[in-house]
């Protein structure tokens, strides 16, 4: 359903092209690294957004967990109030998070759907991701591993956006 989706995104940082969206894998950072930092994502439109809507993430879940925004671009104010890291993903025409033959998330399916996300980011961060959406539903995810190495997807962290 990538054709349901119209993003303009692209990570700070940037030499100033648009950067792909994608969906990885976040295996937790390195205990020795601490955790990662706020990597926000279209930061160029955020004087163009016409809402701006305010996420928790938390173990294991974000709150509000369904959202309603209309459709154009939108800035979402993620903040992490877990103690875990934590990512807000995208997948566009909604339902289930396509997982693989061992029940992980299906890397190479998510990317032929269009899904996008904010970068997985450190506890007591607040991370801004600017995207221009169009109408239809979509999945909220958070596929970062926890500690005991299921993603934070499988213990539900999972919500509705729908664009009007």
């Amino acid at each position: 359903m990538a054709g349901a989706l119209a993003l303009v995104a692209s990570a700070c940082g940037d030499d100033g092209e648009s950067a792909a969206p994608s969906v990885e894998g976040d295996a937790p950072a390195d205990p020795g690294e601490g955790p990662r930092g706020c990597e926000p994502v279209g930061v160029e439109l955020e004087g163009q957004a016409s809402e701006t809507v305010a996420v928790r993430l938390d173990e294991y879940a974000f709150d509000p967990d369904t959202i309603e925004v209309g459709a154009g671009t939108v800035t979402f104010e993620a903040r992490n109030v877990g103690e875990e890291e934590h990512e807000l993903a995208f997948l566009p025409g909604g339902g289930d998070v396509p997982l693989n033959a061992e029940g992980e998330p299906d890397e190479d399916a998510l990317e032929q759907a269009g899904a996008f996300e904010l970068e997985a980011f450190g506890p007591g961060q607040t991370c801004n991701a600017t995207y221009t959406l169009e109408p239809g539903s979509y999945t909220l995810f958070c596929i970062v591993q926890a500690p005991d190495g299921q993603t934070h997807l499988s213990k539900g962290m999972r919500g509705e956006l729908v664009v009007r």
